[in-house]
């Protein structure tokens, strides 16, 4: 069965702009993060689980963008082989 190459590198559009909407979201989360920090009355339950979701954004944006790229990859590959459809 042919590749549909078009549709694999929209896939991986899909995946880069997830990667860059979890990308900004971890950028909230460092103001939140330093804000709390600032203030110093927040509590320590808050700050910890501001910062652990700070850790999932950061790991999920470079896992999707790993995706993306390897998809890209993919992609590139199977528009070379005979039969692809562009």
């Amino acid at each position: 069965m042919p590749v549909d190459v078009a549709a694999l590198i929209a896939h991986a559009e899909v995946l880069s702009a997830d990667a860059r909407a979890l990308a900004a979201c971890a950028d909230r989360l460092r103001a939140v993060e330093a804000g709390l920090e600032a203030e110093g009355v927040a509590p320590p339950w808050l700050r910890s689980s501001v910062t652990a979701h700070l850790a999932a954004c950061v790991t999920a944006a470079a896992d999707l963008e790993t995706a993306a790229r390897d998809l890209r990859a993919y992609a590139n590959q199977a528009a070379r082989a005979p039969g692809a459809r562009p």
